[in-house]
């Protein structure tokens, strides 16, 4: 979906819950700031099976998350089993991302780990542009698995 930059960041956690940023070349990371989140209007999560393709109701097994700032976006897209999340600052090369395995219809264990891990990766994107985050509201991770979508 997104893919382009000159190098992105993997904010990688290990079993002590540190964070570790490790510069990963973006054509080995198929990720890049998801621009199109710039024209989302400013501070609020919008869901859709696809942002950047208008407002197609999630489905059970696709789903994306946008949010903007006017400064920073994060996107946290859920495709299948899995949650990617990816942040980054307007006008910074660095992208922050990590992906997580949920399954189809996660717990609240599972979704917890989501919202945890959109804070760890917005704090990631924080270090690597050196500019402190705006506050994000809570994002109900639960909508990203709609059940019984078409």
């Amino acid at each position: 979906m997104h893919i382009r930059l000159i190098f992105a960041l993997a904010a990688i956690s290990t079993a002590a819950s540190a964070q570790e940023i490790v510069k990963v070349p973006v054509s080995q990371a198929n990720v890049s700031l998801p621009e199109d989140i710039f024209a989302l209007p400013p501070g609020q999560w919008f869901l859709a099976k696809q942002v950047s393709q208008g407002n197609e109701p999630c489905t059970p097994d696709a789903c994306e998350a946008g949010f903007n700032s006017a400064d920073l976006a994060i996107s946290v897209e859920h495709a299948k089993e899995y949650v990617r999340v990816i942040a980054g600052f307007r006008g910074c090369q660095g992208v922050a991302f990590q992906e997580i395995q949920t399954g189809l219809n996660p717990g609240k264990s599972s979704r917890s780990e989501v919202s945890h891990l959109l804070k760890k990766v917005v704090k990631a994107a924080e270090k690597t542009c050196k500019v402190k985050a705006p506050d994000v509201p809570k994002l109900d991770v639960a909508s990203l698995f709609p059940k019984g979508a078409t």
